[in-house]
């Protein structure tokens, strides 16, 4: 991201590169002896907070935009962290069932 002054105006200029980047080096599968450790990195694009929902958008490594939806069950104790955290771990969970279904995929059409 770069910034720039113009006259009065603040100009912000989004690098999608450098968000590839930052992604890429946040995702990964390490495998040491007898243990696996895996790394998963999303950018949150914007977070939309209606008590007791919140409507998470991010952006993943291949640099699609997606949309997940959580709803904090304890409406008297609304926590936007926790809430958030719910929204997460859904975008998480889709990120992994799409790459799982992105592997099965490859593998049907190399059996072929």
């Amino acid at each position: 991201m770069s910034k720039y002054k113009v006259g009065d105006e603040l100009l912000i200029i989004q690098n999608p590169s450098e968000d590839a980047k930052k992604l890429e080096k946040l995702t990964k599968l390490e495998v040491k002896e007898d243990f696996a450790q895996i790394s998963w990195g999303l950018k949150i694009v914007d977070i939309e907070y209606d008590k007791p929902n919140v409507t998470l958008t991010y952006q993943n490594l291949m640099g699609d935009i997606n949309k997940v939806f959580a709803v904090c069950t304890d409406v008297a104790n609304f926590n936007h962290q926790k809430v958030l955290e719910k929204a997460l771990l859904k975008a998480f969970q889709a990120e992994i069932i799409d790459i799982t279904t992105i592997k099965n995929e490859k593998r049907e059409i190399c059996n072929i």
